[in-house]
């Protein structure tokens, strides 16, 4: 039953029980499981730790990446959302792939180092790293890489900010000095006002 009453949920007294909430970020409606802990006579008490049966969709702007690196990434993205992460850790690998492909080969010992400093500066232990490494870089020869949760977080992070140092930033630097290349001793047909703005009929 979608919305059972709480007579009905006395007299069959469910194992579990599932509870429909709204993510804050992204107002998505996610499904979480409870363990009943205990049954009252005016109340259910549900056990502390929830079992989260779907994750809120990862997020991440796609306008700068080319469409070979976007479209694995979005099956990336998606894959772990559903909480397949062997399928995801395929997917991190082809998405890895594509950015060599449209980077060129020479560009593979970069992508190495970025995701090294990203190790650097996220204190990612020995061991994590290892897992992030295989799956990155060595998954063709070993298969997919099994991922936990958590090493499926850190993961997902990483690549996010490689792809951004790579493709995002370039990007929006690029397009910042454009705005600039403006010479200084080239007259402007309208007068700039003191707020920065064009004046009309000038």
């Amino acid at each position: 039953m979608a919305c059972p009453g709480f007579g009905r949920l006395q007299a069959e007294r469910p194992e579990k029980v599932g509870i429909v909430l709204q993510c804050d970020a992204c107002h998505t409606p996610l499904f979480v499981r409870f363990r009943i802990r205990a049954w009252l006579d005016d109340r259910v008490e549900f056990h502390p730790a929830p079992e989260l049966m779907e994750q809120s969709p990862e997020r991440f702007s796609y306008s700068h990446l080319p469409e070979t690196v976007a479209t694995p990434l979005r099956e990336a993205l998606a894959c772990y959302s559903a909480g397949l992460l062997q399928a995801y850790s395929v997917m991190c690998r082809s998405t890895i792939l594509a950015v060599l492909d449209d980077q060129g080969e020479r560009s593979r010992l970069r992508i190495f180092d970025q995701v090294a400093e990203a190790r650097a500066l996220a204190n990612i232990d020995e061991a994590t790293f290892t897992v992030l490494r295989r799956a990155l870089f060595e998954s063709d020869a070993r298969g997919p890489t099994q991922l936990t949760r958590a090493q499926a977080s850190i993961l997902l992070e990483v690549l996010k900010d490689l792809l951004y140092q790579t493709y995002v930033r370039r990007a929006k630097l690029q397009q910042a000095l454009r705005l600039r290349q403006f010479p200084a001793d080239t007259p402007l047909t309208q007068p700039i006002d003191p707020q920065g703005q064009r004046t009309a009929g000038s």
